[in-house]
């Protein structure tokens, strides 16, 4: 089980392609604002498509994580993901994991 730190806010982009920029934008700007606070992009579904795209410079209180699942799925190579994105053996596992460890949600 992932623990995780206790300022924690998950923001998860599944929608669309676009949505991992957004998401990568929206923790960065989390991160500045609020001391001491961590930041996990959890990415799956339609979105995941957005990932191996990604090219955005990951800000360091942030974190891009993408599901295996989801990544299997859709035919998605883990490989050719960028190295700022590491893998969550399951989305709904990793989001539910963070929110019982108190984590705030916010879903773009």
């Amino acid at each position: 089980m992932t623990s995780f730190a206790p300022r924690q806010v998950i923001v998860h982009a599944s929608d669309a392609a676009d949505d991992v920029s957004r998401a990568v934008d929206t923790a960065g700007r989390l991160a500045e604002s609020i001391d001491g606070v961590r930041v996990t992009v959890i990415v799956n579904g339609p979105a995941l498509e957005g990932v191996s795209a990604l090219t955005h410079e990951v800000p360091d209180a942030v974190e891009v994580s993408a599901c295996a699942v989801g990544l299997q799925r859709r035919g998605i190579d883990s490989a050719a993901l960028p190295p700022t994105v590491s893998i969550a053996a399951s989305a709904a596992v990793a989001i539910v994991e963070a929110q019982l460890d108190g984590a705030a949600y916010m879903r773009l």
